[in-house]
């Protein structure tokens, strides 16, 4: 071989490689500062023949055209990609003269960049298990056998390739991660829209869950060991320590109303039934009634309808799989008793930056009987079984852990009680807590709810000069919060000095994961658990939502897509490992973790997204908009196959009108209105009859098509249900129409998409029930107060 320079050399340029590995070889080292055994990394080395530019062709003799080895080899190197010699690299081979493809022998130049000594072991650093080529050429690096490496950031989408080449992309290039995403396909085939209870047993003697099963993504042993480690935690430690600490009292029943008021009506008119004959129900605040009271047929309507008075804030399921009573946590909005309150828009300070002042607020938890089969039972009436008071100001978010920490039917010795959970919470006075909750036994004097009033948490966190904004379990023990300063802090209770001691008066444990992931707002934060519970998402008011890795943070993030719109809302769907969030365009947008950059779209609404649901045990996904409309659908087969159109189904419409006479198209005075199609008054076919208040069949009308002034006068919601499965379609709304005669949009009908609707019909909290037996179950609460709980599974005969 010649010892004249290359063209490519002589250019007096210096030299170096393009290769990012190279560039970080040092997270690679040990302590020490030599090179671990078994590393993907080459050392530096001086390398003569190395050049600056491999953009420019070599000057050498051309390879045979028959040798389709050294072409690949030859265009790897013009591309500026560096390939692996052969699968039998060795630590041998990273510390000698490495040969290159085009001949020669030599070593790299060591870098002038200091060395910054990371906490990171060599399995920890993320490297690519293929190497990849011109025309989609690839082949496999040696990767340990005990500890795999995993891979995030990849390149784009390959342009050559069908669906398998796809799926790789999207979940990864091995049947480990190919085989779950795949089985999820194929077992919720039948499922399009919402879930379904007639699928076999898998043993004789199992429990009928219909359709329902955890995630193909998650380790039954990971979830097992995670069960006992909680519960063995609680039994030792946690129960005490919490019994020591937390302040509860039993309130008198004159001091009961001080935490339960609410500025909203004390009675709410509801429009509800079929659709040819609806009926006016009047709720007052704090009743509830069956839905299937107001149709004919009440054998497949198992739902209940409450009204809580006010806007709901947050309404959450706890974890219970060994009983057939199922809790729901309930947070509605409340107000400072007397004083002047603020008009809205009016508020000298910005609440969503500002602490409150303390005063009474409360926490309704609500008690559900099921069936043998896991069906809500509606023969057995719902019970609010506790109310939980404080005078920490009103709370404006509930999250119960994921990981119960008993059986359910746990007893403690010193007090009958039934444990519901870890209740953890952000009050608006500007503080994060968490809650020890356990229902006392009922007793035969007591027939009404029991109310508790908490005055000191065991673990309770304030930070400094913001206010936490959001909080999400990233297991059964440790907790995320999110702040409106961007900062983010983590606390696991089985580390010392978390929990308050009994004789600590103001306790303020620190985090052993604080960082400032935002620059601004955060909005919204979801975790991967439970197959991925490394990873964190978080929305913020910048538009962007941000991915990152806990292990190492700063390393391993990255952005999504702009918005132009504030996310309101966010959850993880294991079933697609993906986040799902809404688009600017009112559509549900999936962001897998190794393409959290590409936007993958399943669902689209005619109005802004306010919250979305997923469940851990069916592929189900449940949304909710500013109009009311809550619609769900199976997003599997649309992300496994994106040519795939998939189907949508209203569960219920919600519609919310103010008093007519503060109306500007108002009815004649003292006279009842005539209900016509498209007239002021909400339409309805000619035998509409209305009936008296609290649900009784006596008519407020003598005449059919006439709605009496005590309808008008007062505000009214009308629920609709009973809607068809449609495809609607991802790349237009239905309100977005094409001329005949061009395919391009008709400019007249875009502006026709932006709508306003009434603040009272927006849907403000949207859940699925996480337990395995009963993870039909769904509840959604709206701004006008009313909170529907119901069984949404269907029967199909197979």
């Amino acid at each position: 071989m010649s010892s004249e320079p290359s063209p490519r050399q002589s250019r007096g340029k210096e030299r170096k490689s393009y290769r990012l590995e190279d560039e970080y070889a040092f997270l690679d080292e040990d302590e020490d500062g030599s090179a671990p055994s078994g590393t993907q990394t080459p050392v530096f080395r001086d390398d003569d023949d190395d050049d600056g530019d491999d953009f420019m062709p070599d000057a050498q003799a051309e390879e045979p055209e028959e040798d389709l080895e050294d072409d690949v080899a030859e265009e790897d190197e013009e591309d500026g990609t560096d390939e692996e010699e052969d699968d039998s690299y060795s630590e041998e081979d990273s510390i000698g003269p490495r040969k290159r493809a085009a001949g020669g022998l030599g070593a790299l130049p060591v870098p002038s960049t200091p060395v910054t000594r990371h906490n990171l072991r060599p399995t920890d650093i993320i490297t690519s298990p293929f190497i990849f080529a011109k025309r989609d050429e690839f082949r496999r690096r040696k990767v340990d056998t005990e500890n795999k490496l995993r891979t995030r950031g990849i390149p784009d989408f390959d342009k050559i390739g069908g669906h398998e080449t796809r799926l790789k992309n999207l979940f990864g290039p091995d049947n480990e991660h190919l085989k779950p995403v795949l089985s999820s396909r194929d077992y919720w085939f039948p499922q399009e829209t919402f879930p379904i209870r007639s699928y076999a047993k898998t043993k004789p003697d199992d429990v009928d869950c219909g359709s329902l099963r955890r995630s193909f993504f998650e380790s039954s042993d990971a979830r097992e060991k995670e069960n006992e480690a909680s519960r063995s935690w609680y039994n030792t430690i946690g129960k005490s320590a919490f019994a020591q600490v937390q302040k509860i009292r039993r309130l008198d029943p004159n001091e009961e109303k001080a935490c339960m008021s609410t500025s909203g009506l004390k009675t709410l008119n509801v429009l509800l039934g079929p659709t040819d004959n609806p009926h006016v129900y009047s709720l007052a605040e704090g009743s509830y009634m069956s839905v299937a009271e107001a149709f004919p047929n009440s054998s497949n309507r198992r739902a209940w309808l409450f009204n809580l008075g006010s806007r709901v804030q947050d309404a959450q399921w706890s974890i219970n799989e060994d009983s057939s009573t199922q809790y729901l946590a309930v947070a509605v909005e409340q107000k400072p008793i007397g004083g002047r309150q603020p008009k809205p828009m009016e508020h000298p300070k910005a609440p969503g930056f500002t602490a409150t002042e303390k005063y009474p607020a409360s926490i309704q938890i609500w008690a559900f009987e099921a069936t043998e089969n896991g069906d809500l039972d509606t023969s057995t009436e719902p019970r609010l079984e506790l109310v939980i008071c404080t005078d920490w100001g009103a709370p404006k978010q509930l999250r119960w852990s994921p990981v119960a920490a008993t059986d359910g039917t746990h007893q403690p010795d010193d007090e009958q009680s039934t444990h519901i959970g870890f209740l953890a919470g952000i009050w608006s006075d500007g503080r994060v807590r968490l809650l020890d909750v356990s229902a006392p036994m009922r007793g035969s004097d007591i027939a009404g709810p029991i109310y508790l009033h908490y005055s000191h948490a065991a673990f309770e966190i304030s930070f400094p000069q913001t206010i936490p904004s959001c909080l999400q379990w990233l297991s059964g023990i440790s907790l995320a919060v999110g702040t409106a300063a961007g900062t983010v802090g983590i606390w696991t209770l089985t580390r010392p000095g978390t929990l308050a001691e009994p004789e600590a008066s103001n306790h303020n444990p620190r985090p052993w994961f604080y960082q400032q992931l935002a620059d601004t707002y955060i909005l919204t934060m979801s975790s991967g658990w439970p197959s991925q519970p490394q990873y964190l998402s978080i929305n913020t008011a910048d538009g962007f939502a941000r991915l990152f890795d806990i292990r190492s943070p700063t390393a391993d993030t990255t952005a999504s897509i702009r918005g132009r719109t504030l996310c309101l809302t966010q959850a993880w769907h294991d079933h697609t490992q993906s986040f799902v969030m809404p688009d600017d365009h009112c559509m549900l947008k999936h962001t897998p973790i190794r393409r959290y950059y590409h936007n993958l779209y399943s669902m689209r609404l005619e109005s802004s997204i306010t919250r979305v649901a997923t469940s851990p045990v069916h592929p189900g996904v449940l949304i909710g908009g500013t109009n009311g409309d809550v619609e769900t659908t199976n997003p599997v087969g649309r992300i496994v196959n994106y040519k795939n159109i998939p189907w949508q189904q209203k569960w219920f419409v919600h519609e919310w009108r103010g008093p007519m006479d503060k109306m500007l198209v108002r009815p004649a005075e003292e006279e009842n209105v005539e209900m016509v199609e498209g007239g002021p008054v909400e339409q309805a076919k000619d035998d509409f009859t209305a009936t008296a208040q609290d649900g009784d069949a006596a008519s407020l009308a003598t005449e059919a098509n006439k709605v009496p002034q005590a309808i008008l006068s007062q505000p009214l919601v009308r629920i609709t249900e009973g809607y068809k499965a449609i495809q609607p379609g991802i790349a237009q709304s239905a309100t977005t129409k094409r001329s005949e005669s061009s395919k391009r949009l008709d400019n007249s009908e875009i502006g026709r998409a932006i709508r306003i609707y009434e603040e009272q019909s927006a849907v403000t909290a949207l859940a699925w029930n996480p337990n395995l037996k009963f993870g039909t179950w769904a509840v959604a609460g709206m701004g006008s107060g009313l909170l529907r709980v119901e069984d949404v599974s269907i029967s199909v005969k197979r």
